[in-house]
């Protein structure tokens, strides 16, 4: 299935005075919850759905614990998440100045594995095979995770 994209206009104008259109993912499903995934692993494994719930469950704990000592975490085959804080706006004169409260945001920042290989170079394994269809005019979607579906593909 491919990741739709529907033309989204710039709310900023470009250096020759016009607001640009860029392609913007569109969400067109719901967003699948931990459940689900849990029976769909379960339908593909020997484990049950409740032994898969428990392992993604004490994932996340595990995980968090290591993203709050100051790690990243890097799941094999899927990709690595690292905290990360933004202090737009609160810069300081001095280093020795710099404290927490300057903190605006804490995030955590995922980023796929790459795989290499000798015929196409570096790739990010979860988007291996990609394609990309316009959304057609006037359909429904939702809009990001975030709620923000405004803004050109990164």
């Amino acid at each position: 299935m491919p990741l739709f994209y529907k033309p989204i206009q710039s709310n900023v104008e470009s250096e020759d005075g016009k607001k640009k259109w860029f392609p913007c993912l569109v969400k067109s499903k719901k967003i699948v919850e931990t459940d689900t995934l849990a029976d769909q692993i379960s339908y593909s494994s020997t484990l049950t759905r409740g032994d898969v719930k428990n392992v993604l469950d004490n994932l996340m704990v595990v995980m968090r614990q290591h993203l709050m000592n100051s790690s990243s975490v890097r799941l094999e085959g899927l990709g690595t998440f690292t905290a990360f804080v933004q202090s737009k706006g609160n810069g300081v004169d001095t280093p020795e100045e710099v404290n927490p409260s300057q903190i605006n945001r804490l995030r955590i920042q995922f980023s796929p594995t790459y795989t290499r290989n000798s015929f196409n170079g570096t790739t990010r394994a979860m988007y291996e095979g990609v394609s990309f269809e316009r959304w057609p005019d006037g359909a429904e979607s939702s809009p990001g995770d975030d709620g923000d579906d405004t803004g050109p593909l990164g």
